[in-house]
């Protein structure tokens, strides 16, 4: 986005500082409309362990895109809160984590917010950047990956 009198938003001309600020602005936005049910990031969280109960610490990372000590501190988090507990694993060697009945009632609460939050967000984009922004995240993320193995 270009300076204009419509935005206060400056071109940044750098893709860390702007996705950063996207995500800050975006993440404002769903905090809003969740009202402080719970936090987009952990709404975040809960929804992984929600599709995929079990999960390993390393999984929920991976599938975040988190580092280990991130992952570690919003897991131990939200298990201190009551939200999700210990879950048999496969690998013996790493816990499993699943919602609790409390992270699953927390999680149903704060859906109309998050609903409302993706409604918003999707209305104010032009007809199909909603998913335009989809396949760029995904190829931007990927990017990302790919760049990190050289």
């Amino acid at each position: 986005m270009s300076d204009s009198p419509k935005s206060p938003l400056v071109d940044l001309n750098c893709a860390c500082a702007g996705i950063r600020r996207t995500a800050r602005l975006v993440t404002q936005l769903y905090s809003h409309e969740m009202d402080s049910t719970v936090e987009p990031a952990q709404f975040s969280l809960l929804t992984v362990l929600n599709h995929r109960p079990g999960a390993t610490q390393s999984a929920i990372g991976r599938a975040l895109g988190l580092d280990k000590t991130t992952t570690s501190r919003n897991l131990r988090l939200i298990q201190q809160y009551g939200w999700i507990e210990p879950a048999p694993t496969d690998d013996h060697r790493e816990r499993g984590y699943r919602l609790s009945p409390s992270g699953r009632r927390l999680l149903a609460a704060a859906k109309p917010g998050w609903q409302r939050a993706q409604r918003k967000l999707r209305a104010a984009l032009k007809p199909g950047e909603w998913e335009a922004m989809f396949d760029v995240i995904n190829r931007v993320a990927a990017a990302s990956l790919a760049a990190q193995q050289d």
